[in-house]
């Protein structure tokens, strides 16, 4: 897979960038350096604590390789290190995510937790390192930070640590275009190093979440499944496309040896865990 490769996602145009095509409710400013950044983070802060309509992100324009390694990436100020979620060299944007939801981080580690259970019987939940949002940079300055990311603990002999082989991204789902970037960057600035992204949409004002796959077919950064779980009257759960699979030899980055090493299969019973510990918390 060439390095320069041009991927598309096939339900939304694609831009040059992997941040360009988002739009509202993301509001956009032109960066002026920190002090500006700080003053407008507050303001954005404020907007979602007086319920405003308003995204968990914020993206600032105009910001050049050279700011972004200096005020961010290798900021002496860890705060600073932390609040941005992705930047798009070639676009010159910065993705900055609000402080995490509790939902929003309920939804990641309950996730975690339970896949990690699918591979006990396997043997292999102690095979498999989670590096949680470590950043990542592509060749072409290009970096993000993930929310959840997996990869196995032996690796093929051509393989490096550089990429994980599974991420997970999680957003409110005012945002779908948030979640589709994130899926074209793991896989297309890994130049197909991650093997699949796993996104899951919370809704804001319901009960509903939907988990999606993405892979890379052909070039083409393509969504795979879709999930939709919501609750209805007298708190029943309604599921739709389950189950959720992952590829074995995706994951592990090698075919199964032994009779037990299978696809990981989340169903029913795991996907409503998912969903009832993040409404529980959002009061659904």
């Amino acid at each position: 897979m060439t390095s320069n490769m041009k991927s598309k996602i096939d339900t939304e145009a694609s831009s040059s960038g992997f941040l360009g095509d988002l739009g509202p409710p993301i509001r956009r400013y032109p960066y002026k350096g920190i002090k500006q950044f700080l003053e407008l983070v507050k303001m954005e802060l404020s907007r979602q604590e007086e319920k405003f309509e308003a995204s968990e992100c914020v993206l600032f324009t105009k910001v050049n390789e050279q700011a972004f390694s200096r005020d961010f990436l290798n900021s002496d100020d860890t705060i600073l290190q932390r609040c941005w979620n992705s930047y798009s060299f070639s676009e010159h944007l910065l993705l900055v995510k609000m402080p995490v939801s509790r939902a929003h981080e309920i939804a990641v580690r309950v996730f975690e937790r339970l896949f990690f259970d699918c591979l006990k019987p396997m043997g292999l939940d102690d095979c498999l390192q989670t590096f949680g949002s470590a950043t990542c940079k592509a060749e072409n300055g290009s970096a993000k930070q993930p929310d959840c990311q997996f990869l196995p603990r032996r690796l093929p002999r051509d393989r490096t640590k550089k990429w994980p082989s599974v991420v997970v991204e999680t957003g409110y789902s005012e945002s779908p275009s948030k979640l589709m970037s994130d899926a074209r960057f793991w896989l297309s600035e890994s130049n197909g190093d991650v093997q699949m992204v796993i996104t899951i949409k919370i809704g804001r004002s319901l009960p509903d979440l939907v988990l999606e796959s993405w892979e890379l077919v052909n070039d083409r950064v393509k969504r795979q499944q879709a999930i939709t779980i919501s609750k209805g009257d007298n708190n029943h759960v309604y599921l739709w496309g389950q189950p959720l699979m992952i590829s074995f030899d995706k994951l592990f980055l090698r075919p199964p040896s032994i009779p037990k090493e299978t696809n990981i299969s989340l169903d029913d019973t795991i996907l409503k865990k998912i969903a009832r510990n993040v409404w529980e918390e959002q009061g659904f």
